[in-house]
């Protein structure tokens, strides 16, 4: 009988189980460790919803509304995000490749410590949003604000972040290495203890930014404008300085 008793509530949890995954898009809705791939969920208001281990590879949500949603440990492969919003949302530990978030606003979302790779976020905003520890390669965030952002620790190398405005952006301690910062507005942000080997900053506005105990080898400040920046060595440049710390 408790053998009967164990099948049945099994079944009725199996059977609950998929019927949260049928529910349809809406505020709220707990898509946890659903498969969502390969579906057009382009503008769906999925505001606040739980949707940690969802499997969204080749999936379109576009123009969605995510604002708070969850979305740790889930999977996004190319998956379009394009003009999505996603203010606050948590994308910690996801697994990103091949992704559009171009047009996003994403203020305040947390990526800490995801793994992103081939994602292009140019022309997107998020400000305040937290990459700490994540790991990201071949991607782009050309033209896209990223002011009062936290990169620290950060794995970046070779990133395009030409034109960024990234005021009073935190870089420290981030692996930098060949990243292009060109044209970018840095002013007030911080690059410290951060390798910063052969990584551009031409024309860039580094005004009021520390490289406190950075590694600048073959890194490249043409145009630069460091006025009051904190150089490698504690010292500060003074005012109209470009190009060189003087």
């Amino acid at each position: 009988m408790k053998k009967i008793v164990v099948l049945f509530c099994l079944f009725v949890l199996s059977d609950m189980a998929y019927a949260k995954c049928d529910d349809e898009a809406a505020p709220g809705v707990d898509w946890t460790g659903c498969d969502k791939s390969g579906l057009d969920l382009s503008g769906v208001d999925l505001k606040g919803a739980i949707l940690r281990r969802v499997n969204f590879s080749q999936t379109s949500l576009s123009k969605a509304r995510l604002q708070t949603a969850d979305l740790t440990f889930s999977v996004l492969q190319n998956t379009d995000f394009s003009n999505a919003r996603l203010e606050q949302a948590r994308v910690n530990n996801a697994k990103i490749k091949d992704c559009k978030f171009t047009g996003a606003i994403m203020d305040e979302a947390r990526f800490s410590r995801a793994k992103i790779q081939a994602v292009d976020f140019s022309d997107s905003r998020m400000n305040k949003v937290n990459f700490y520890e994540a790991r990201v390669s071949d991607s782009q965030f050309k033209n896209a604000q990223i002011n009062q952002s936290d990169f620290s620790r950060a794995k970046l190398a070779a990133t395009d972040f030409q034109q960024i405005q990234a005021g009073a952006a935190i870089f420290n301690e981030a692996d930098l290495e060949d990243a292009d910062f060109t044209q970018a507005n840095l002013k007030d942000a911080k690059f410290e203890q951060a390798n910063l080997i052969n990584t551009k900053f031409d024309n860039a506005d580094l005004s009021n930014a520390s490289i406190r105990g950075a590694i600048i080898d073959g890194a490249s400040f043409i145009g630069a404008d460091l006025s009051s920046t904190i150089w490698v060595k504690y010292q500060r440049c003074r005012n109209g300085s470009v190009g060189v710390c003087k």
